[in-house]
């Protein structure tokens, strides 16, 4: 034993130096790696703040330009005044901004990076960024002495008109520039994790061949050495087994006479042929049994069908030890059908014969159920998928009839007046001075109706104002345009006190609605008023359209139409949309009194 353990604590500790070596060696080369690399991400990390700036300075410039563009249509004293104070901030932030991109550079050393190339490009940007600072600065100073006259303004703001492209091409040039030595940076670092993994690699197998190895064939000479010694023990654990034998038997003959069990289990003690020793009296009712079934198999006492019959006999003819399960449907003597789940135990006895133990639960109530909830589960799947596949149908309808009809109204307007344009050009004769400027302001005529054509073809796009101020300011301008192509009168009307913002999917669901409302109102009911009124509070947003028109009976509308034709596409999408986003729809009309379309969203 002393030998035995000496030789333990021998391997044990060599194994332990040898793990201790090779992982060692493997832990701090990765970890030097690991160093190597964070400390090259590290310098990646101003990189990439850099190129936020820039892309950010781009933003900046277009914004400033809008907000100084919409700073000569405000009328009103109070928006002029929020408008001034963002485009103060906004050319602060501009400013700050583009100075600390010219830092950023001052402190790159000469020839990383190729800091030569973007000092020479921020060069070139700088008369544009100076021209249009000194303008916007100029125009705030004029609109804060309240004076917004268009001619003072004018100068300065052609001048930043003019400016900005050239300052937002130069800043596309510097972005695209950061963004290739960010790429060079990346390309470098894969290469070098590459290299650190083939030398981790490198090291596994010299560690393998010199260590591993030598290590395996060592203990498998000790192993050798304590099979020699396991037959030595082998008497000894032969006389263990014997008892260890005669009590188990000694445990399930305990089990099997015992009354408790024979009331309540459903039970049999048979031979390896499947022939019944003792069957349990709760089993015995179960099966309506005669005196004589002592000398019947359990299969056909149970009144299995053949398959199943086969199936248990052969469960228990096995005499490999351990417990078998598995479930059968059997009829009892009454007719009754019921589901066991039998559990078959080799009992093992001293003489070397055996005998089987077969255990039973009833499992019929469970089955039922089981097969209830996959029978719901069936027809659940069905309606789901009915649902979906007349869902996805009604889907691409839509969006075929809107190709349609934006693809028509195209062709019926904007070709034929671009067709007309043409030969109107081709017939321009410049002899006859007259004549010609006749078809001038004939085809000045026939442009300003090309625009408008266009204009109204595309206004169901969605617009930029959606994307840049929100809902209330896209359906401001939508109000305002849609009175301009339509002659309705179609009034906004803003109750809330902010502008509240949302993810842009909410956004656009709620415009598209609302613009859906509103065409309907327009094309079906004939309305020749429409209100929108929009309302906000820290709980929930509201969106209300309200049209004079002819109304209709909500009774007449089907819940799913099932094509254009038979009407209600229109509501069944405004529906989806407002379930698409968790919000809710309330659509009250009554025929000749106009319709009320109501828009709940939960902030």
């Amino acid at each position: 034993m002393n030998k035995l353990t000496s030789l333990d604590h021998q391997t044990f500790n060599r194994l332990s130096k040898i793990y201790i070596i090779a992982l060692g060696a493997i832990a701090l080369f990765t970890i030097g790696a690991q160093f190597f690399i964070q400390q090259y991400l590290s310098s990646q990390i101003d990189d990439s703040k850099i190129i936020n700036i820039s892309g950010r300075q781009r933003m900046l410039s277009q914004k400033l330009s809008k907000e100084i563009l919409l700073l000569s249509y405000i009328k009103n004293d109070k928006s002029r005044k929020r408008y001034l104070s963002e485009l103060e901030t906004t050319i602060d932030l501009w400013k700050t901004s583009h100075e600390r991109l010219k830092r950023y550079n001052d402190s790159i050393p000469k020839g990383k990076n190729d800091s030569t190339e973007i000092k020479r490009m921020f060069l070139v940007l700088q008369p544009y960024f100076e021209t249009i600072y000194e303008n916007s600065l100029q125009i705030l100073a004029i609109a804060k002495k309240d004076s917004v006259n268009p001619e003072i303004l004018k100068p300065h703001l052609e001048s930043v008109i003019f400016n900005e492209p050239f300052f937002l091409r130069q800043m596309d040039a510097i972005v695209f520039r950061y963004e290739k030595d960010a790429q060079e940076k990346i390309s470098r670092l894969k290469k070098i994790e590459y290299i650190l993994f083939c030398l981790i690699i490198l090291i596994l197998v010299f560690e393998f061949f010199l260590l591993f190895r030598p290590v395996a064939l060592s203990i498998k000479k000790n192993i050798s050495d304590l099979l020699y010694s396991q037959k030595e023990a082998t008497n000894m654990a032969s006389n263990a087994e014997k008892l260890r034998k005669i009590q188990n038997e000694n445990v399930q003959e305990l089990l099997s006479l015992t009354k408790a069990l024979d009331q309540t289990l459903l039970y049999a003690r048979v031979n390896e042929f499947g022939m019944v020793k003792s069957l349990g009296e709760r089993f015995g009712k179960v099966l309506h049994l005669d005196p004589g079934y002592h000398s019947k198999n359990l299969a056909e006492l149970m009144n299995l069908s053949e398959l199943q019959t086969n199936r248990l006999l052969q469960l228990i003819s096995q005499n490999k030890g351990g417990v078998f399960n598995e479930e059968f449907e059997f009829t009892s003597n009454d007719g009754e059908k019921m589901w066991l789940d039998i559990s078959i135990l080799n009992v093992f006895k001293e003489s070397g014969n055996s005998e089987r133990l077969v255990l039973c639960s009833d499992i019929s109530k469970r089955k039922e159920a089981q097969q209830e909830i996959e029978r719901l589960n069936d027809l659940e799947y069905q309606q789901k998928e009915e649902l979906q596949k007349s869902n996805a149908s009604m889907i691409v309808e839509a969006q075929e009839e809107e190709r349609k009809r934006i693809a028509k109204e195209i062709h019926d307007s904007i070709g034929q007046m671009l067709t007309a344009l043409k030969f109107n050009i081709e017939s321009i004769n410049t002899d006859n001075i007259e004549k010609t400027n006749q078809k001038i302001e004939g085809l000045k005529k026939l442009s300003k109706d090309l625009i408008l054509g266009i204009r109204t073809a595309t206004f169901n796009l969605t617009p930029p104002e959606l994307k840049d101020y929100g809902i209330s300011i896209a359906l401001q301008k939508m109000t305002k345009e849609l009175s301009k192509l339509t002659g309705k009168n179609i009034v906004f009307e803003n109750k809330s006190d902010t502008e509240p913002r949302f993810d842009s999917l909410v956004e656009t669901n709620l415009y598209r609605v609302t613009q859906e409302a509103v065409n309907n109102a327009i094309k079906y009911a004939k309305s020749d008023y429409i209100l929108i009124s929009i309302n906000s509070s820290e709980s929930i947003l509201s969106i209300i359209i309200d049209d004079n028109g002819q109304g209709f009976d909500l009774d007449n509308i089907p819940t799913k139409p099932k094509n254009n034709a038979e009407g209600g596409m229109g509501l069944f999408f405004m529906k989806e949309r407002m379930n698409y986003i968790n919000g809710r729809i309330f659509i009250s009309s009554t025929p000749g009194k106009g319709t009320r379309i109501t828009l709940n969203y939960t902030i």
